[in-house]
C-alpha cells in the first residue's frame, strides 16, 4: 500500500470512532438537557408560590385594611397549572408534579366575611390580597383577622 492509502484509512477509522463515541454519549446529553429544563420550570414554579406566599405574609403582618395585587401569569414555562391557597399552604400542580409553600396562618373569608377552607386562583388572572377584621355578632366572631383573596381582573 503506498502512503495515500494508509491516510485515508486512518481518517475512515479515526471519523468512524468520532461517529460511534457521538452515538454514545448522545444520550447523556439529551438527558442532561431536559434534566435542565425541567429544573428551570422546577424554578419558575417555586418562584411563584414564593412570590403568592411572601405576598400573603404580607398583607397578614400589615394592618386592616391593607391591600396587595398579584397578577398571575398565562403558563409556566408554555405549561398548565393551577394553585390552591388553603390557611397555612399554597399548592401548585403542573406537569403531574406538585409544589407547596408554608404560609403563616390564615382565616381564609370571602366577600361575605364567610370561612373557607381554600381558595383556587387562576392563570393570568389578577387577584387582590386584603386583611380584614371580621365582627359577626350572629357567629359570635369578635375582631378576628381574616384574609380575603378575591379576583379583580381577568
Amino acid at each position: 500500500m503506498d502512503s495515500k492509502g494508509i491516510i485515508n484509512l486512518e481518517v475512515l477509522f479515526s471519523t468512524l470512532i468520532i461517529i460511534l463515541l457521538l452515538i454514545i454519549n448522545f444520550p447523556m446529553i439529551e438527558e442532561n438537557l431536559n434534566s435542565n429544563i425541567e429544573i428551570e420550570e422546577n424554578n419558575e414554579c417555586r418562584l411563584l408560590l414564593n412570590h403568592i406566599a411572601n405576598s400573603i405574609n404580607e398583607v397578614n403582618s400589615r394592618g386592616y385594611g391593607f391591600n396587595k395585587k398579584i397578577k398571575l401569569p398565562e403558563s409556566i414555562n408554555e405549561n398548565h397549572y393551577s394553585i390552591i391557597v388553603k390557611n397555612n399552604e399554597i399548592t401548585v400542580e403542573f406537569n403531574n408534579k406538585k409544589g407547596k409553600s408554608q404560609i403563616n396562618p390564615i382565616n381564609l373569608v370571602d366577600t361575605n366575611n364567610k370561612t373557607m377552607d381554600s381558595v383556587q386562583l387562576f392563570k393570568g388572572r389578577t387577584y387582590l390580597i386584603e386583611k380584614r377584621l371580621i365582627n359577626d355578632n350572629k357567629t359570635h366572631i369578635i375582631n378576628q383577622s381574616s384574609i380575603e383573596i378575591r379576583q379583580i381582573e381577568g
